[in-house]
């Protein structure tokens, strides 16, 4: 499920009006056979709430219950849009039930480092991260994306084995080598085993 384009802490929509759009989204999702709903790309725990909270209306409405994940975008200093940082954010998704819990796109894995190792500590859920091939590069008008395939992906199997990560991928600028890498790096890992002793397996997505 895909954040909308105002967050509702700047006061354009409010949770009311949000919670509607997202149970719309996520029926359309669930009726087309979805067996995990992915709300990525957070930068308002606001607006994370309005997403859940639409998620679970439309899977009360359908009969029909699948897992939540839930993935916010950090910037550099490691913090969301409006400031919170991840341990306020986990706070905040552990608090709403969610089932997988992670950080996506905004920077490439090296400026993620900080926020896996408190997720690895903290977190009673299996947690994700899927990160940008890099922190992005104005190019002359256009996005570049400056990680190479081969560095992204060990420092994905790194925070696997070291961070107990359950779930890699990559975000934007991502090619179809960082994905090749990706899964050559971390196929057959085992994640090392942190707080929650459940969480010893690992995909490469």
């Amino acid at each position: 499920m895909l954040p909308s384009s105002d967050d509702p802490d700047l006061g354009k929509l409010g949770l009311r009006d949000l919670v509607p759009v997202f149970e719309e989204q996520a029926r359309g999702l669930l009726s087309g056979g979805a067996d995990l709903l992915i709300l990525e790309t957070c930068q308002d725990m606001l607006e994370m709430k309005a997403q859940i909270l639409g998620a679970r209306a439309a899977m009360e409405r359908l009969g029909r219950t699948v897992p939540i994940q839930s993935s916010v975008t950090l910037d550099p200093n490691g913090r969301m849009l409006l400031g919170t940082d991840i341990g306020g954010a986990l706070a905040t998704l552990q608090a709403l039930r969610v089932d997988l819990i992670g950080l996506n796109c905004s920077t490439g894995p090296d400026l993620m480092r900080d926020s896996v190792r408190y997720l690895s500590q903290n977190a009673g859920v299996p947690i994700h991260c899927i990160p940008n091939a890099g922190l992005p590069i104005n190019d002359g008008g256009r996005a570049l994306y400056p990680m190479r395939p081969e560095p992204m992906a060990e420092t994905l199997r790194e925070f696997v084995t070291e961070n107990g990560v359950n779930i890699v991928g990559g975000c934007c600028g991502t090619t179809p080598d960082h994905i090749r890498a990706i899964v050559a790096a971390v196929g057959g890992a085992q994640p090392h085993r942190g707080r929650d002793a459940g969480r010893g397996w690992c995909r490469a997505a």
